[in-house]
């Protein structure tokens, strides 16, 4: 029985031990990102399911970048993505996302530079998604779900 006991105790022990120097190990090598803001547009069909999002952020990493920089992401799947064709990303009449499509039906870029400066974006502001000339999808900026925001209502349902 104190063999059991002693098992149990150190499985606890070692467990938490290595869960204590993985945090070490984040503070010590990770890197601390700075935002001033960060929003999301989710484009959703008729049926209310979510077929793409594009994402803004403007964002520093604190030893590496000196100034903040626009990073965007984007991903899509909708049959008016075909191949070779370019879709652009417009917040109001502002192009800021511009890439070919290189998989029949779907889109994703993550990191891509912004083509134009946003200095500042606000909740509301329409999102529009553009394959040539043709509007495929609009949405309004919302303050992304990972940023709190103190007038925004954080709740756990």
């Amino acid at each position: 029985m104190e063999f059991l006991f002693d098992a149990i105790k150190y499985l606890f022990l070692g467990f938490f031990g290595l869960m204590a120097l993985l945090v070490v190990v984040a503070i010590l090598f990770g890197k601390r990102i700075k935002r001033k803001w960060r929003f999301e547009a989710g484009f959703r069909d008729a049926d209310g399911k979510e077929f793409g999002a594009f994402g803004i952020e403007l964002s520093r990493i604190e030893k590496e970048e000196p100034d903040y920089t626009l990073k965007t992401k984007f991903r899509m799947r909708h049959a008016a993505l075909t191949l070779h064709s370019t879709v652009q990303v417009y917040i109001d009449d502002l192009l800021v996302f511009e890439r070919m499509v290189e998989k029949e039906g779907r889109l994703f870029a993550r990191g891509v530079p912004s083509l134009s400066r946003v200095n500042e974006l606000k909740a509301g502001q329409t999102c529009r998604v553009m394959v040539g000339s043709t509007e495929i999808a609009t949405a309004e900026f919302d303050p992304d779900w990972r940023q709190i925001s103190p007038d925004r209502e954080v709740r756990g349902d």
